[in-house]
């Protein structure tokens, strides 16, 4: 049990903690949701793909500042 409970944890700093990365989900699921309902239907189908495109796209640009604030914080003062 505390096993998931740290991974709920993990998941809730996440999202609460880091408001980029929630703001930029919300994003993500709202520009999904126009595309579905704009595109034509045979089109349609391919609205997942846009949406895993721009998860992926989101997580490795969190992951990319993530790691500037990491290595700005180690970095000896001047």
């Amino acid at each position: 049990m505390s096993n998931g409970r740290a991974a709920l944890g993990a998941i809730w700093g996440l999202l609460v903690e880091d408001g980029s990365l929630a703001v930029g989900i919300i994003a993500a699921l709202a520009v999904t949701w126009v595309a579905a309902r704009a595109l034509p239907e045979a089109a349609v189908d391919q609205v997942g793909w846009l949406l895993l495109l721009m998860l992926v796209a989101l997580v490795l640009f969190n992951l990319r500042a993530a790691a500037y604030s990491a290595r700005r914080k180690a970095a000896p003062p001047r």
